[in-house]
């Protein structure tokens, strides 16, 4: 049970927060990450419209559905109800492995900005700020949720697919402030939200199948749902949401979580600032060997052809990008080649780069990167943690080695301004339909002056593509 009273019930006061948080309350830092939080989903989202494994049945079921064409599916321009753009961009947004990630685990982006772009359109006359501060609330719910089970866990077993789980409170809180619930009905949201939830890590362990690529779908759909249906009048206001006997935590984490982080410091202290963006597309906990890797390439003239072993050591968090090895070593999707720690690490061996392309169905068929990865194996190490070593072994017994303990994307080694915007602009490149130059630089000029936008409209509208 928690040690929480009624009287700080966290629902009650995330629900609080949420519904009276203020622009002018916001730090600098707060603002400035979620503008990069912003830009960044939209790039993945436009990558995964001709990339994303599984996002073609989303993009056609929602267009086969009908209903009213309220909220762009971005990159392609077709409107659909705002409940299903959510949907399908919330799929898009996290197909390709790319998008951010919070300090201590799960993505905040792909859970919340399609969330809350989609109600946003949908209603109109939702401004920058107005966007921002939906943001700041939901994705806080998630990063105070992923840290108080994290921080009583430590090494945790992964069970759950965190994004998804999480995300539905992400998702619901995000769409609810844009449509300015009150706090009750806020707790409503919460209440319908994990009537909602769920997500297994089931779907990677066996074997990332394409539905494991749109996941991101579920969380957005189902907050939204729930940010609608309580804004109808639907009441889910119940106690202990998050910590009760039947609740978030007791469901999925057997009960096991550190109660003051859901409420200390709400409102002042914001956990999301921790978020980093990825530079590469595939999991996180692969970035040490994907960077040792590149570092290794950058300065040693190694013949691939010579290479007789390649040696991965890293911490408890690879074990899942390990197993299956058959399924990580020869990966039949782009989904389960992003959750490998051999196919990446082959990649750059082979090619000195690693790009969106590499894990097109082409770029899995390279013949040079499954001779490699035959040739690797893996140990994982415990005292590692995030760090990883590469160690590569030629026929002629000479070695190399590299170690990386923060790779670029971690926090003390982040992704800058102009990366951020560079990886969109790239990103965009592989949308259903050519976004002219122009408008996209326009995307970025208003995403990083988003407090100064009217109305959130006009970033859909840019983005719609061309048909």
């Amino acid at each position: 049970m928690s040690e929480l009273t009624a009287k700080n019930d966290a629902a009650a006061l995330f629900s609080t927060y949420a519904a009276n948080l203020k622009y002018e309350a916001l730090p600098s830092e707060v603002i400035s990450v979620l503008k990069r939080v912003v830009l960044d989903t939209l790039g993945t989202t436009l990558a995964a419209n001709t990339l994303g494994e599984g996002v073609e049945p989303l993009v056609k079921m929602a267009l086969g559905m009908g209903g009213s064409p309220e909220s762009t599916l971005i990159g392609f321009g077709d409107k659909v109800p705002a409940v299903m753009a959510a949907f399908v961009n919330g799929g898009m947004a996290q197909a390709l492995n790319y998008a951010d990630t919070a300090e201590l685990g799960g993505h905040l982006g792909p859970t919340s900005v399609p969330a809350a772009l989609a109600v946003a359109e949908s209603i109109g006359g939702v401004s920058g700020k107005e966007f921002i501060v939906s943001l700041a609330a939901g994705t806080e719910v998630q990063s105070r949720l992923s840290r108080a089970f994290k921080l009583a866990w430590g090494d945790w077993p992964v069970k759950a697919l965190r994004t998804q789980l999480w995300g539905y409170f992400n998702a619901g809180v995000s769409a609810g402030r844009v449509l300015k619930l009150s706090p009750e009905e806020m707790h409503s949201t919460l209440g319908l939200a994990l009537m909602q939830a769920s997500g297994s890590m089931q779907v990677v362990r066996g074997g990332d199948p394409p539905a494991k690529a749109i996941y991101a779908a579920f969380p957005n759909h189902g907050g939204v749902l729930s940010a609608l249906l309580s804004r109808q009048g639907l009441g889910a206001k119940f106690s202990e949401v998050f910590e009760g006997e039947a609740g978030l935590f007791a469901m999925f984490h057997e009960g096991r979580f550190l109660p003051s982080i859901l409420h200390a410091g709400l409102g002042d202290k914001f956990y999301l600032v921790g978020v980093r963006f990825k530079p590469w597309p595939v999991s996180g906990v692969v970035h040490s060997l994907l960077d040792a890797t590149l570092r290794l390439v950058s300065k040693e003239s190694i013949d691939v052809a010579a290479i007789d072993h390649v040696g991965l050591r890293g911490g408890p968090d690879i074990s899942h990008c390990c197993e299956p090895v058959e399924v990580r070593k020869r990966p039949q999707t782009s989904t389960a080649a992003a959750n490998s720690i051999f196919f990446p690490v082959a990649k750059v061996l082979a090619n000195r780069k690693l790009t969106l392309g590499d894990f097109a169905p082409g770029g899995l068929q390279q013949a040079e990167v499954l001779r490699l990865t035959e040739r690797m194996s893996h140990f994982i190490d415990g005292d590692l943690g995030g760090s990883g070593i590469v160690e590569v072994t030629m026929t002629t017994g000479k070695r190399y080695s590299s170690r990386v303990d923060t790779p670029l994307g971690h926090l003390s080694n982040p992704l800058s301004y102009d990366q951020i915007v560079e990886k969109f602009l790239d990103c965009a490149q592989h949308a259903a339909h050519p976004i002219p130059k122009d408008r996209l630089d326009k995307v970025v000029s208003l995403v990083d002056s988003l407090e100064q936008v009217p109305d959130i409209r006009v970033l859909p509208t840019l983005l719609s593509g061309q048909k």
